[in-house]
């Protein structure tokens, strides 16, 4: 009977040990992080995604998406190369939706999206818009608060192919809605979003987008 309970406590003692390492490996919350939200990461800069899972208050945040840029550049090339001037329609693609949990209810969302705009630069002259947007550059222009708890940028991307009105027609729109975040986490989402896309996109002249909130804005 003695070696039995000799064995049966060797096995508990390196169950204990081999769980506890186990645990200290995932993390600390004990949480792991879904292949979607480790693509939002990716997409979005991982310290920041970081700071809007603190900032919702919850660490059961569930992602969905399209987080890949290189597949949002795809999609968004080829529909440059189809536009005529008489489209109107266009297609916003979300790219990251983050959502926080407690239990079964949402307590917090935010989505990341991007689209070509029913905006051209021309627009960005009238009094009424100007209003909302600030030129941020040549190329660039940051509306920081359209409606509640949004910030939206614009950026020229002159498309390979595309006809010749579509830089200044057809600029792309980025978007982030979130009305748990602050302004700079805003910002800081909104731009590295916009970079990590327009590198995959074959601009001609890529859009200058400083990672600093401009001041305009």
């Amino acid at each position: 009977m003695i070696m039995p309970l000799k064995m049966n406590r060797l096995r508990l003692v390196a169950t204990l040990v081999i769980g506890g390492f186990l645990s200290g490996c995932s993390g600390g919350d004990g949480r792991a992080d879904s292949p979607k939200l480790r693509q939002c990461k990716n997409l979005l800069g991982s310290g920041n995604v970081e700071s809007v899972v603190d900032a919702i208050g919850s660490s059961d945040v569930e992602a969905s998406g399209t987080p890949q840029a290189d597949v949002l550049a795809d999609l968004l090339t080829k529909e440059a190369k189809r536009w005529q001037k008489s489209d109107l329609l266009h297609t916003s693609y979300t790219a990251c939706r983050m959502s926080a949990f407690e239990g079964d209810r949402i307590v917090g969302t935010v989505d990341v999206s991007v689209k070509w705009s029913v905006l051209s630069v021309r627009m960005m002259d009238n009094p009424q818009i100007g209003r909302t947007w600030r030129q941020v550059n040549e190329s660039l222009f940051v509306a920081p608060e359209q409606g509640p708890a949004r910030m939206q940028l614009l950026a020229v991307c002159a498309v390979p192919g595309a006809i010749a009105s579509q830089p200044s027609d057809l600029p792309l729109q980025f978007e982030v809605a979130a009305k748990d975040l602050g302004t700079e986490l805003r910002w800081e989402l909104l731009s590295t979003f916009a970079r990590s896309v327009v590198e995959e996109m074959d601009c001609t002249k890529p859009p200058v987008i400083p990672s600093a909130l401009p001041v305009a804005a």
